[in-house]
């Protein structure tokens, strides 16, 4: 029985509820509250990460320092910056857990000649400061012309919060399936490496990347773009604690042929999706709210 005060239901809906936990004869107005208004809300609310949310609802006071030091750093060591925008762990925890801080810094006109000129470019700034960053370096063109059927970039914009200027992208999204099986070739990299050296010579880290790839695909493939679902899905599929020996790359080698196990069952679902879109001449598209 749910209690009779609550901030989500009204007492209305609490009634109908307890009428219905209680196998009480329920009338048509009571049927009425559970189907238009009560089992909306509760599925809504499943969809929710609450732990995560409450976390990202803190405030933090080291988050300002980390975020004025961040900008700093990059307008010192980059010309023309468009955005910088933080994404990933330091974001879905409020700056409280995480291993390095993802920052994508959008320029408007490109300093390097090489892509290795850019590379050496963000690790030498990631050298000189004391945070621990993992920085990327696009120009406003390449987010411009990619985004639409980048699902990397989809996904790490998802949740992400730009702390200097504005990021711009098209709305709308249009992926091939052409393109998931391009974005799947790193999971098939990996599996090929398990059947060729073994398990034992495979980082568990490197088997986590490769599930979180193929799980962010079939959710795309559905057009989700929900990082907190993601983690979800990962949850309940795996369990925490074998996702957090993976990510740590602190697995035994029966925790990764189980994820091995997984691996493969969920790589043969996301072929057979990609098949079926390509059999019947189908992309991946929705315009996007905001």
């Amino acid at each position: 029985m749910i209690s009779k005060q609550s901030l989500l239901l009204t007492n209305r809906e609490i009634i109908a509820i307890n009428k219905k936990l209680g196998n009480k004869k329920l009338t048509q107005q009571d049927s009425n509250y559970l189907s238009r208004f009560v089992r909306p809300k509760l599925k809504e609310i499943a969809q929710l990460d609450a732990e995560l949310l409450l976390n990202q609802l803190e405030y933090n006071q080291q988050a300002i320092s980390i975020e004025k030091k961040i900008i700093s750093l990059i307008l010192k060591n980059i010309t023309s910056v468009s955005s910088i925008t933080i994404y990933g762990s330091a974001i879905y925890t409020n700056y409280t857990g995480y291993k390095d801080i993802d920052v994508l810094v959008v320029v408007k006109n490109p300093s390097w000649n090489k892509l290795g000129e850019k590379l050496l470019m963000e690790k030498k700034i990631e050298k000189t400061s004391k945070l621990k960053l993992d920085i990327k370096i696009y120009t406003e063109d390449f987010i411009y012309h990619s985004y639409s059927n980048n699902i990397s970039l989809i996904y790490e914009l998802a949740s992400s919060k730009t702390i200097y200027g504005i990021i711009k992208h098209p709305k709308k999204v249009l992926i091939s399936p052409l393109y998931l099986r391009m974005q799947a070739d790193y999971s098939v990299m990996v599996l090929d490496n398990i059947a060729e050296i073994g398990l034992t010579h495979i980082s568990a880290r490197d088997i986590y990347s490769a599930i979180r790839n193929l799980l962010i695909i079939k959710l795309i493939s559905y057009k989700v773009v929900d990082n907190c679902r993601l983690n979800k899905v990962m949850y309940e599929d795996l369990g925490k604690n074998i996702l957090a020996k993976l990510r740590s790359n602190n697995a035994s080698l029966k925790v990764k042929e189980i994820a091995h196990l997984y691996l493969e069952e969920l790589y043969m679902e996301i072929m057979k999706k990609i098949e079926n879109l390509e059999k019947n001449n189908l992309n991946i598209e929705w315009e996007e709210n905001n």
